[in-house]
């Protein structure tokens, strides 16, 4: 499919390393590799034949990708960005876009001028039960929807058990962290299901001893214009993942569990429970996210999510993001851990 395909993957952490995985099985075997750790690109760098090893962005340039994966930390997402798109490279931004909506609409403006990819990392949106949901809401089963729940979180210090959460960007703010913007793939699922928001009114605070100068908490309410009202939360406290949701329609109603794959349907035509359950692995979805960007770049198509998403989806996220101020009486939202 992309055989010669010369893929650039900026950022050699968890899921740099993911992508360079999934890339191999998809056939990708010209890698440049890049990140200022030595470290870093030494692990990533293991089960590829000679990949080109570079320490800066600017490095990895002379190398002429034709694609790149991005996967810094969010506050350098956009920077990166710009420079490869406006050499015509393909991009796959991994979320969120940035930590500020500044230069995304310039972003989206020359990915169309070039007319190359860029595409949002946005996995879920390959999550099977996601996809059910999806096709189930577009067959009108339930009629009109009324009101969503959608409930989620994980421990941040279990995130990555091999690593100090305290180091990592999601704990930081000056690297674009805290629960909003780590876990904007939420947002994005709100308006990938439901449509475009209308209001939102949110708390955001930080409410656990955990060690970090972001928010640990999330609480939104959403009023969509196709009258819907979604409530949204989402933490770095659950001891346990969890991530489900539960729609309430005029027809019925939908509760569905993304961890464990299951899905049960209501429906008052039959008055009884449809109860399903997919048998999946977490990582066929960003399998299917990068089989997704690599035939968009063969192909030269537009992305199932792209940068315009990827900027409204960050801007709704910025919204609620900043009701952190108003939790703190207008105190700086950076607060010391």
């Amino acid at each position: 499919m992309t055989t010669g395909l010369r893929v650039l993957v900026a950022g050699c952490g968890s899921i740099g390393r993911r992508h360079i995985r999934n890339l191999l099985t998809l056939g990708v075997n010209n890698f440049i590799l890049c990140d200022p750790n030595k470290e870093s690109l030494a692990k990533a760098s293991e089960a590829l034949t000679n990949p080109v090893l570079c320490e800066s962005l600017q490095e990895a340039l002379t190398h002429n990708p034709g694609a790149a994966v991005i996967c810094t930390p969010s506050s350098m997402h956009l920077e990166m960005a710009m420079e490869l798109a406006k050499r015509n490279v393909h991009i796959f931004v991994e979320k969120p876009l940035s930590h500020t909506v500044e230069g995304c609409e310039a972003l989206d403006k020359i990915v169309e001028l070039k007319g190359i990819v860029g595409m949002m990392g946005m996995c879920y949106r390959f999550h099977p039960v996601f996809q059910h949901v999806k096709t189930l809401l577009a067959s009108v089963v339930l009629g009109k929807v009324y009101h969503v729940n959608y409930y989620g979180g994980h421990y941040l210090p279990d995130w990555h058990p091999y690593a100090d959460y305290r180091t990592e960007y999601a704990a930081k703010n000056s690297l674009g962290g805290g629960v909003v913007l780590t876990s904007i793939h939420g947002l994005d699922n709100i308006r990938w299901l439901f449509g475009e928001v209308a209001e939102c009114k949110a708390f955001v605070d930080r409410v656990s001893s955990l060690e970090m100068d972001v928010e640990d908490l999330a609480i939104g309410i959403f009023r969509m214009k196709s009258g819907a009202y979604v409530n949204w939360q989402t933490d770095f406290l659950q001891r346990v993942n969890q991530h489900r949701m539960i729609i309430a329609g005029e027809k019925g109603t939908i509760r569905c569990d993304f961890v464990e794959g299951t899905i049960e349907t209501y429906l008052t035509d039959f008055g009884k429970w449809f109860n399903g359950r997919l048998v999946y692995e977490v990582n066929a979805m960003y399998v299917e996210e990068m089989k997704h960007f690599l035939e968009c770049v063969e192909k030269k198509t537009n992305p199932s999510v792209d940068i315009k998403d990827g900027y409204r989806t960050l801007k709704l996220a910025l919204e609620v993001k900043s009701s952190m101020r108003k939790v703190r009486g207008q105190e700086n939202i950076c607060l010391t851990a």
